[in-house]
């Protein structure tokens, strides 16, 4: 029995390879497909940290729109700077007034002294367009605001809120010094003050020496309470100093006149 069993089983392995090549097929294939599953984890990782670098970047964005790398420049500007008004809280009442448009406003030498002060108004060309000059006086008295065409005459007053009487004069026909002007007086403690827009002198033209501001300007400025609180407490232009102080069109008639 053991002979034909032997027989019957001696071709059952015919055409196999040998046990050794099949033992190192299996390790080969097993190499190959450990080597397979390494690049898949290799590769998902790596597209497991370019998901998180790009969820950071996005959401970075999002919270933090602007960063100091990319705060603009400011481009070196050609146009006149312009005028300081800190140091000088007329300057600052002015200011905002001619600025911002066609005129710029500067300080004037001799630009100030003891309750007044001067300033030049030039276009966008730095051409001259006048003079503004601006002085406090104490007056305790009621005032008589002057009349041009009648000397000697009271003129009837216009009201400002804060208890401000003023006049305000205009005066175009002489063309060497057209002005815009008023005078206005608090009247509860008697501070007066002048405020006038002359054109540049010596034009002889109407157009070149039309004043930088209106007329109207020249009112609000010169109502203004905050012009009134611009000078200091002891600031006048009379006394000593009244003969440092600006020419005005109409001078403000003084107790002492």
């Amino acid at each position: 029995m053991s002979v034909q069993l032997n027989r019957l089983l001696e071709h059952v392995l015919d055409g196999e390879p040998e046990l050794g090549d099949e033992i190192d097929a299996v390790f080969r294939r097993a190499d190959r497909l450990r080597r397979r599953r390494t690049r898949v984890l290799v590769a998902a990782g790596v597209a497991a940290v370019a998901v998180i670098v790009a969820t950071g970047y996005a959401l970075t964005t999002a919270l933090m729109p602007t960063t100091a790398g990319s705060t603009p420049v400011a481009a070196p500007s050609s146009a006149p700077p312009l005028p300081s008004a800190v140091a000088d809280p007329v300057l600052a009442l002015i200011a905002p007034i001619v600025d911002g448009g066609k005129l710029h406003i500067y300080p004037r030498p001799p630009e100030r002294g003891s309750g007044w002060r001067q300033y030049s108004v030039v276009d966008k060309d730095g051409k001259p367009r006048g003079t503004v000059e601006v002085a406090v006086y104490s007056v305790a008295e009621d005032l008589c605001f002057p009349v041009l065409a009648a000397p000697g005459k009271c003129a009837h007053t216009e009201w400002a809120p804060a208890g401000i009487e003023y006049v305000r004069y205009d005066d175009d026909r002489d063309l060497d010094w057209q002005v815009h002007q008023t005078i206005a007086r608090r009247i509860t403690d008697g501070r007066t003050v002048a405020v006038m827009a002359t054109g540049e002198r010596g034009a002889d033209n109407a157009p070149w020496g039309k004043p930088g501001l209106t007329g109207a300007q020249i009112e609000q400025v010169a109502t203004d309470r905050r012009l009134f609180n611009a000078f200091g407490a002891a600031e006048q232009c009379s006394g000593p100093s009244s003969g440092a102080c600006p020419a005005f069109k109409v001078p403000v008639p003084l107790p002492a006149d």
